[in-house]
């Protein structure tokens, strides 16, 4: 489950509500008229299952939330919740476990640079990764992806690889 926090401008939000309360991944949801200062607004706050958390951010998004307002969301790691588990069970199982594409990408604007240490780790491991291939050794294969740091690198190449075949599920972050 993730836990959403919304800026909303006073005239969007009367567009906001009803499109949330017909969203049946949304649960927990609280509006607070007029209380944020800087940006001016009213607080929209609610709780989404994981498998429905893109839809719901490309909703706000569509509202121009994230430029007039914003949209802050929290992973929530304990939920206690009859009604949130029975939603989650007529949503699948695999949708669980979706990535949240608005996460990953600000995972990758955040640690889009790497520091000289992390290629000495990716050449480091792919001469590993070589000799343990030539010598048909499994624990050097298996050295070479403890060493490697290339899991980041290889989310954001998936990433990369799902915007360029579905841009419908976020925006490429600008190169610095």
């Amino acid at each position: 489950m993730i836990y959403l926090r919304v800026v909303s401008p006073p005239d969007v939000t009367g567009a906001l509500l009803p499109m949330l309360r017909s969203e049946p991944g949304v649960m927990n949801l609280t509006m607070l008229p007029g209380v944020v200062s800087h940006p001016d607004g009213d607080a929209v706050q609610f709780d989404v299952l994981q498998g429905a958390a893109n839809g719901i951010i490309g909703l706000l998004r569509d509202l121009r939330l994230d430029e007039r307002g914003s949209i802050v969301l929290e992973n929530v790691d304990t939920a206690i919740s009859t009604d949130a588990d029975r939603a989650a069970a007529r949503r699948g199982r695999y949708q669980q476990f979706t990535p949240v594409w608005a996460e990953v990408e600000a995972r990758i604007a955040l640690e889009g640079t790497f520091p000289p240490s992390w290629f000495a780790l990716l050449i480091i491991a792919g001469l590993i990764g070589s000799v343990g291939i030539l010598t048909n050794s499994q624990i050097l294969i298996v050295g070479a992806m403890v060493v490697g740091p290339e899991y980041g690198a290889i989310l954001s190449l998936a990433f990369g690889a799902t915007v360029v075949i579905s841009p419908g599920y976020g925006t490429v972050p600008p190169c610095s």
